[in-house]
């Protein structure tokens, strides 16, 4: 075997690697399996010397030199002992199969935990160094996983067995005839150099194939994990394309390998014949010598025969055997640490100190991100947090302020200096002390597939401690439990990929909650209150204040309002400190501080309520001298000392000089019957009471607890709210389509069972599934090949029963008197012209239905990853559709479907055309014992079907099975920051052990199932074989036919028995195979028609305006919960409409739909005066509408009953979605798209470079492609000069396995890719938070000129938080619980002080 040295270890794959996950107790499995594989090798060798002796009795007959009742009698014995290997032959074959089948599951428990094990140990560095990035890497190794469990398995079973048969029959055909075996074995020598001589190309090119498979993959993960973006900017061809390139080139080295196997294939049949040709020709020889007798010649002939074809029959499986060796190696270059660089294994020291202080200090700090070695994310610098204080790192986006998080908690390694925890350097601490006692909390937190209660609990040092009032209690400080009240099943609600989703606030809310349990000495922000509307963000932060009180915490952010006067900053710029001191200090002094604290949010602009920060100036403050005399600035309260640049001021530490004063006034909250929370503006909210004159520890208490009460009467409000049912209307387009896997089962492949009441369904048929192959071969030359390869196979299924028939005739020349070896040489020329035949056919067969079989594979992942971009954002929303089980399909799904057609069909056919075939001839020489010969066969057949069966059940069991644990593997690591930062390696560990221990006994009861049917189906030969055997001698006894013609019958038989069983017992895999197919299929079945996008005509020439009249909505995926309530709204052209409110009150989802990416609910009602909301009662003769009162009306609910009001006179509302007042459902999507731009909430690169991201969508031939208009937007984003500076300039590649970017660096270049398509509808949800003050007010500079110089040809929508977004919208949209409560200018709404003046005073 050769293959490509491998680049991870420097040496090349070798037999031993299938061993490198062995453990103890697989040793005691292997070793009774080699045992049971003695035995059956053994059986197997008796067999042959039984039909030698057999022959021999038949020879002595045929020669007159036996009688007729001694050779009934020995016929009868040799009978007895076949039927007695053949008991024997199912009970060892049975559990040989049983155990190696064990084995191989057992090896991929092995696998799976040391590779989870090996992962948890690498770097973060190691994870971002990935080329094709972790996602796809993730589906790299379980790919390769499967690879090896398939060859350690029956493969590895089948080989052992066989090795053992060949050595077995050699040391017998040696006794009996060792001049036999000589000239036998002469042909092994060049025959082996032949095969390693066509091998030599298979490593190179299964090398190829995997890496452009590999980059398939990368490019599919993508665009289903960017769903949004790949629908809003038209980019689901490009994607298709970019995946089928990458498809195609592995279809050149997979032709390769091809090409060696179906070569090694030939030359092994021929040789094989051959041998049996040379073996018997001069046996005959040698009897006719008398050097031996015809006995012993026979049972030498069908001794080595037994020991050749045991290797014949392993050679379809050889390049199954060569990728688990290559991915045994593959795996053990991740597993075996000790052999990679130690830059990429995690270190930790021995030292544990018995507590944390929290002084944190690093000392002349630098850093490079490996994607970006050559340029400094940090220069030298110096920082020191002291304990108990809270201190601030601020900054424009990329200036290496999350950098320094990352250091802390050594996801990195800095390039020089050190860094100190309590005068300890922290790689001497143990490293799970280390992040349990310092605690990162990141901007971007995962979610874990799991419920609600558990991703919160896993914040705490025990998650499995935690109990629900202590859960409770963490969302209650954090305004979560109206978001858990809304949950379909509350704490139990399951959430991530295969769950319920959250908004980006919600999920920043989360991260505080899993913070709050765990309440380290040191904890670290990194923009965690991004996501938070202004009263969250502000509440929140004194919650923050009051619980972090005397602890370390350092927070990241670019809210600079957020910072206290008292509060020490550190302002970093281009990886460099410009400024530290108090925001006092910094506020006054000339600087980046200054200009940051200008563009804040929260700057004197008209109408805003201004947060006054004041501390007790009655009580002198007293300056200490501080322990550490590094940082060079010092705050005496109230000078007015300037912080430049260059001249840091300030010789001392600063201390906390006491508490504000203050006092928060709870929003008083109304909940109403219909859920509504009413805007009275005679209880609008006031300004805070301050008490400058003392200090009042109360009012950061009440902050807390005004947190709690919130969140308390809104869960209260939402638990009252009734339910709507909402009438939808759906389309007669959408009853066709596949939404999930079960109905593409029941209506297209699935077998319904009439004899019982119910519908079951079992797994559908081969024929079923091969139904598909011809439509998808699109051109004549692919049909040609299944044309000519099912050809091939009529050629090589006829050759068996010729070379039967002919053997018997030189078989005959055993008991010819005369010269036998004259007899011989005639047919043996002729069985050598029918094993070129059969070879040749061999091979044209294997490499027509493999090109077919690649052909319909790749039609088919065409097809599938077409259909499913095409597919609508709900579809993305359901559990089974998360983009690692969709990946996995069109790559490790695929490659095993393929052997259907490229093996399994072949096998399939030739083995029926030679049954068929060789049943038929036998019949017309001996029509009755051929058909004593078929009543052995329904037991054949039978144990084959129960077997077939068996393994399609337990194997979708194991299937099912396996993809859970791939996805506990696969969330693990694409969310390694988190679990690291949570110190959550040893909960993943378990609950990853867990189920792959539950794939492993679910594998070990398949086994045991399996390997009964197959002990039942090996066995049917040995039996088959004794009963012709006595049939034929009581025939022969009474003279009714010749010896030859029962001769020729038994060949018949036998061969195409022996041949059959040997094919179809090295099928490896025909359920799995089955089960892929299945999921495959139902891909490229789905519907074109299923989304709504394709049910539009129109195009329209602008969008504007965009209207929303009575629109309601409700997820798919939860439809019970109504997200967006009779929501009123109109974009108009040249304006600029901010949409704002609390986090999940639906912004998100209002820009959703005009995104098209979703469909309202059209209720069918009528309206007089246009109610908030209205209720349809359908389904009698007269409709009845209750309206709700409308907001601001203190009545009570009226109910208007229009019994005289009949529905067939309703006045026609408008639509609820329109554009340009044509109804959303009627335009062309597609078209419509093409003039819509959109930033999202969380940006998202492709990994692909950086200019072909900003130019994502745009047609090759747009003339926005331009360098001109790519840079123009890269400037107006605030990107270019950064990309500039780069080694690649805009070639630099990005994304999963590209440069690693900051988030704010990736939202400038989302940024960019709207902008450069001049689009005339801007919809931008959220697109200043991931940036500091100075570039947030750039993105609003460039609206602000965009507007103006587009003039009325264009609208921005802009969902935000911040209110100097808001300022410079010319109209504001205020939502509450899914309803508008409040809409006007940015002035208007802040004089009439209602929800909105609450929401932007921070709740004040």
């Amino acid at each position: 075997m050769q293959v490509k040295m491998d680049h991870h270890t420097g040496r090349r794959p070798t037999f031993k690697d299938l061993f490198l996950f062995a453990r103890g107790t697989q040793a005691k499995l292997i070793g009774c399996a080699l045992l049971t594989a003695g035995c059956v090798a053994g059986i197997k060798t008796l067999y042959a010397v039984a039909l030698g002796k057999t022959f021999e009795v038949v020879a002595m007959f045929g020669a007159h030199a036996l009688g007729g009742d001694d050779f009934t009698s020995q016929i009868a014995q040799w009978c007895t002992y076949l039927v007695g290997l053949g008991v024997g032959m199912m009970v060892f074959s049975g559990i040989d199969m049983g155990l190696w089948i064990a084995s191989g599951e057992l090896r991929a428990r092995v696998a799976r935990e040391r590779i989870f094990t090996a992962l948890l140990k690498r770097t973060i560095h190691w994870f971002d160094s990935q080329k094709n990035g972790t996602a796809t890497l993730m589906t790299g190794i379980e790919s390769e996983i499967r690879d090896l469990q398939t060859a350690t398995s029956q493969n590895l079973g089948f080989l052992v067995c066989d090795l053992m048969v060949f050595l077995a029959c050699i040391t017998v055909a040696f006794y009996f005839s060792w001049q036999l075996t000589l000239v036998m074995m002469a042909t092994v020598i060049p025959s082996t150099a032949v095969i390693l001589f066509v091998n030599l190309p298979l490593g190179a090119a299964m090398d190829a194939q995997k890496i452009a498979l590999s980059r398939a993959s990368k490019h599919a993960t993508a665009s289903i994990t960017a769903i949004e973006l790949v629908k809003v900017y038209n980019a689901a061809d490009h994607e298709h394309f970019q995946y089928i390139q990458a498809v195609r080139e592995s279809t050149r080295p997979f032709l390769r390998q091809v090409l060696c196997n179906c070569i090694q294939m030939g030359y092994i049949k021929l040789w094989m014949v051959g041998l049996f040709i040379i073996g018997f020709y001069f046996a005959v020889i040698l009897v006719d010598k008398g050097n031996t007798s015809p006995g012993d010649g026979l049972t030498t002939f069908y001794a080595v025969m037994t020991a050749f074809q045991a290797i014949e029959a392993f050679g379809p499986q050889w390049l199954v055997l060569v990728k688990g060796i290559a991915a045994g190696q593959s795996l053990a270059s991740i597993s075996l640490a000790s052999e990679d660089s130690p830059r990429s294994i995690e270190t930790s020291g021995p030292y544990r100190p018995t507590r944390c202080g929290g002084d944190v200090e690093l000392t002349n700090v630098s850093f490079a991100y490996p994607s970006a070695f050559d340029h400094l994310a940090l220069y030298p610098s110096s920082f020191f947090f002291p304990s108990g204080e809270m201190t601030f790192l601020v900054g424009k986006s990329g200036s290496g302020k999350s950098t320094i998080a990352n250091l802390l908690v050594r996801f990195y390694e800095p390039r020089c200096g050190s860094i100190t925890i309590d005068d300890h350097r922290i790689e001497t601490l143990d490293l799970h002390w280390l992040r349990s006692n310092v605690t990162l909390i990141q901007q971007k937190s995962s979610l874990f597939e799991d419920t609600m209660f558990h991703n919160i609990a896993l914040g705490a040092r025990d998650p499995s401690s935690m109990t629900k009032e202590e859960v409770e209690e963490a969302c209650a400080a954090f305004l979560l439990q109206s978001t858990v009240v809304g949950l379909p099943n509350g704490f139990d609600t399951m959430l991530g990929s295969g769950g319920h989703s959250l908004s980006g606030g919600q999920m920043q809310r989360v991260a505080l909650a899993r913070a709050k349990l765990r309440d380290p000495p040191v904890l670290i922000f990194d923009e965690v209150t991004s996501g938070l509307d202004p009263i969250s963000r502000s509440l929140i932060m004194e919650a923050i204040r009051l619980w972090r009180k005397d602890k370390t915490t350092i927070v990241i952010t670019h809210e600079v309002s957020q910072i206290e006067d008292s509060d020490f900053v550190y302002v970093l710029q281009d990886g460099r400190i410009v400024q530290e001191g108090f925001k006092r200090s910094l506020a006054r002094a000339e600087g980046l501080f200054s200009l940051l604290n200008a563009a804040a949010d929260n700057s004197e602009g008209p109408g805003t309520p201004k947060l006054e920060t004041t501390t007790s100036n009655d009580t002198p403050q007293k300056v200490t001298e501080p322990k550490k005399t590094n940082r060079l600035s010092q705050f005496f309260f109230g000078s007015g000392d300037s912080n430049q640049q260059d001249s840091r001021v300030g010789l001392f530490k600063r201390h906390t000089f006491g508490l504000r004063a203050m006092t928060i006034q709870t929003p008083t909250l109304r909940p109403e019957q219909t859920g509504d929370v009413a805007t009275d503006p005679e209880n609008s909210q006031a300004p805070a009471h301050r008490n400058c004159s003392a200090m009042n520890d109360y009012s950061r208490r009440s902050s807390l607890e005004m947190v709690d009460q919130i969140g308390r009467v809104v869960q209260q409000s939402r638990s009252r709210q009734p339910r709507r049912d909402l009438q939808k209307v759906h389309s007669l387009s959408s009853t066709v389509s596949l939404d999930s896997l079960e109905v593409f089962f029941l209506e297209r492949l699935a077998k319904k069972n009439k004899e019982t009441k119910q519908n079951r369904v079992r797994v559908p048929s081969l024929t079923k599934i091969l139904y598909t192959v011809w439509p998808t071969l699109d051109s004549s030359t692919s049909r040609m090949h299944l044309v000519l390869g099912l050809l091939m196979c009529i050629v090589a299924a006829a050759s068996t029963p010729a070379f039967s028939f002919f053997f018997a005739n030189l078989l005959e020349a055993f008991w010819l008197p005369g010269n036998r070896s004259a007899a011989g040489s005639k047919w043996a020329g002729a069985l050598a012209a029918i094993a070129v035949v059969d070879a040749t056919a061999t091979f044209l067969t294997y490499f027509f239905m493999e090109r077919v079989a690649r052909t319909w594979v790749d039609s088919l992942r065409s097809q599938a990853l077409r259909r499913i971009l095409a597919q609508p954002k709900s579809w993305f929303d359901k559990p089974t559709h998360s983009p690692s089980a969709i990946v996995e399909c069109l790559d490790r799904n695929a490659e095993e479907m393929r052997k259907l057609v490229g093996m399994f069909v072949p096998i399939f056919v030739t083995v029926l055309l030679m049954m068929a075939t060789s049943l038929t001839w036998a019949l017309v020489i001996r029509w009755d014992l051929t058909l004593i010969t078929l009543a052995g066969l329904p037991f054949a057949f039978g144990a084959a079907r129960a077997s077939s069966m068996t393994n399609d059940k337990w194997q979708a069991i194991c299937d099912a099975s396996a993809e859970s644990t791939s996805a506990t593997f696969t969330e693990t690591f694409l969310g390694i920051r988190v679990v690291r930062a949570l110190t959550l390696e040893r909960h993943f560990e378990k609950k990853h052990s867990r189920s792959a221990s539950v794939t492993f006994w679910l594998g070990t009861k398949r086994a045991v199932r399996a390997g009964i049917f197959y002990g039942l189906y090996q066995s049917t030969a040995f039996f088959l074989t004794a009963l012709i055997f006595y049939y034929a001698s009581k025939i022969l006894q009474e003279g009714n036919v010749s010896a030859t013609d029962v001769l020729r019958v038994v060949n018949l038989v036998m061969f195409a028995l022996g041949t059959s069983t040997g094919l179809m017992g090295n099928v490896p895999q025909v359920a799995a195979a089955k089960s892929t197919a299945v999921q495959m299929l139902y891909y490229a079945n789905l519907s074109f028609d299923a989304s709504h996008e394709e049910r539009g005509t129109k195009r329209l020439l602008s969008p504007l305006p965009v209207q929303m009249n009575g629109l309601q909505f409700s997820y798919p995926s939860r439809d019970q919960v109504q997200t967006l309530r009779n929501i009123n709204l109109r974009i108009d052209a040249g304006t600029c409409t901010a949409i704002v409110g609390a986090s999940g009150c639906g912004k998100s989802t209002i820009a959703a739909l005009m995104l098209r990416l979703y469909e309202p609910v059209n209720l069918e009602t009528v309206s007089l005066t246009q109610p908030p909301r209205a209720k349809l009662l359908t389904g009698t003769r007269k409709s009845r509408i209750y309206f709700s009162r409308p907001r601001g009306v203190h009545e009570s609910h009226d109910r208007v009953d229009l019994e005289k009001y009949e529905p067939a006179h309703a006045p026609q509302l408008p639509p609820s979605l329109s554009f340009s007042h044509v109804p959303a459902n009627e335009l062309l999507t597609s078209s419509l798209r093409g003039q819509i731009a959109y930033v999202p909430q969380h940006p998202f690169l492709f990994p692909v470079s950086i200019s072909d991201n900003i130019l994502y969508g745009l047609h090759e031939s747009s003339r926005k492609r331009s360098r001109l208009n790519l840079e123009a937007a890269a400037h107006a984003a605030g990107i270019h000069d950064f990309v500039i500076s780069l080694p690649n300039g805009y070639s630099t590649v990005v994304g999963d396995g590209g440069l690693q970017v900051s988030g704010g660096q990736a939202q400038r270049i989302s940024i960019a890719r709207a902008l450069v398509r001049h689009p005339m509808l801007l919809v931008m949800d959220e697109p200043t938070s991931a940036l500091d003050a100075e570039s947030a007010e750039g993105v609003r500079a460039v609206l602000r000129s965009v507007m103006v110089r587009v003039g009325r040809r264009m609208a921005i929508v802009v969902i935000t938080h911040s209110t100097e977004m808001m300022r410079i919208a010319d109209s504001v949209v205020m939502l509450e619980e899914g309803t508008v409560v409040e809409t006007g200018s940015y002035d208007k709404l802040l004089a009439l002080g209602g929800k909105f003046a609450q929401l932007v005073s921070g709740g004040h």
